[in-house]
């Protein structure tokens, strides 16, 4: 499993730079100065939708949500002027001609499974006008209240008739990290805590219905497990009619448990009462509860991310060592190898002066010597 380190976590979508939008006449939809695109606030009295809807461009976000006492994944519509959550099932989106890019040359991008001078589809890590902006977060309250730490978010696999692949860039000219590829049949996990807001890019390459499974886990600071999955639906370059009424083939991969760290570490979170639901939300009734975990995840290298935790957007730094400890040592050396010159140099010092007045003890008492004799 992916860990991507959502602590305090990485810089603003605004100064973010997309894979393929230098090569785009598609407009950013660019922030004030000083305004951060990931700060936002979830309330507890958010509403909760099952209308069917097509959503075309504008701002939303997967994540966790506690409803009539269930745990099960909804879709953050921000798109309009105040946000409601969605059923994924009722949920369309639809990606146009202003998501069409084109992929660069330079050969860095074919690990999404385009070739440079291929045109894709893409919803992007920096929000550009008439295009989905879709990322995730943990921050819906009585998530951050029930749940220890954060969750495991996974990519459980892809339809559609052509690759899927969602990874980050920094935007500090770091080489793009790859999270999810449809080519992958096993289930990709990435970790993240709670109270983050995350956007990443998420590349098709062929026009055409594609359905996406995700799934999350957690647990409460009992060792609880909560799982949930669901299935999001693409119209990628085709009506979104074609996608709303498509239909998962097969059933949904089961949500890998979450890893036994995270279900044994200590919170001191209150946790309301909250059903871990084992009725699905998406097809094939996909929410699972209480599994336990045989071969946890295990965390894996932090790469950077866009990304914001509790309001804040901060870049992603390494953990660093203990801050100034070297020097200190180094400086202890040099204070200790001074102290012994300088003990030297009085044993030294003691030691001539010592030797000094013994000879002239010894001159005074030959002189003296030497008049009783004279007499």
């Amino acid at each position: 499993m992916k860990r991507l380190n959502f602590k305090r976590a990485i810089t603003a979508v605004a100064g973010t730079l997309l894979l393929l939008t230098p090569l785009t006449s598609a407009p950013l939809a660019l922030a004030e100065p000083g305004d951060d695109p990931l700060k936002q606030t979830v309330n507890e009295d958010e509403a909760y939708s099952t209308d069917p809807v097509t959503i075309t461009q504008g701002h939303m976000d997967i994540g966790p949500r506690v409803i009539d006492g269930k745990f099960q994944l909804a879709v953050r519509d921000d798109s309009k002027e105040t946000p409601v959550w969605r059923d994924p099932s009722s949920v369309v989106l639809e990606l146009g001609q202003a998501a069409h890019l084109t992929v660069p040359e330079n050969g860095q991008y074919d690990f999404t499974g385009a070739k440079g001078g291929q045109k894709v589809y893409v919803v992007p890590q920096s929000q550009i006008a008439q295009v989905p902006w879709l990322g995730w977060n943990t921050q819906s309250p009585e998530v951050t209240k029930l749940l220890n730490r954060g969750v495991n978010l996974t990519f459980l696999g892809a339809q559609g008739p052509g690759n899927v692949n969602v990874y980050l860039e920094s935007g500090n000219f770091s080489k793009p990290v790859q999270l999810w590829d449809k080519r992958d049949p096993k289930p990709q996990s990435i970790w993240v805590d709670l109270n983050t807001h995350t956007h990443a890019n998420w590349v098709f390459t062929e026009p055409g219905v594609y359905q996406l499974a995700l799934g999350i886990a957690g647990t409460d600071t009992a060792g609880k497990v909560y799982q949930a999955s669901t299935v999001l639906k693409f119209a990628v370059g085709v009506p979104a009619d074609q996608a709303r009424n498509a239909k998962w083939e097969g059933e949904v991969p089961a949500v890998p448990a979450p890893s036994a760290a995270l279900a044994s570490s200590g919170s001191n979170q209150p946790a309301p009462q909250a059903e871990a639901s084992a009725e699905g939300n998406g097809p094939a009734g996909s929410n699972q509860a209480g599994a336990s975990a045989e071969k946890p995840a295990q965390p894996a290298a932090t790469p950077a991310a866009n990304q914001n935790q509790g309001g804040q957007a901060n870049p992603a730094q390494p953990q660093p060592a203990e801050s100034g400890s070297g020097l200190n040592w180094l400086l202890i050396g040099f204070a200790g190898a001074g102290a012994l010159v300088l003990i030297a140099g009085v044993l030294v010092y003691t030691s001539k002066s010592k030797s000094a007045r013994e000879a002239a003890k010894a001159e005074v008492e030959a002189e003296a010597g030497s008049g009783s004799a004279e007499k």
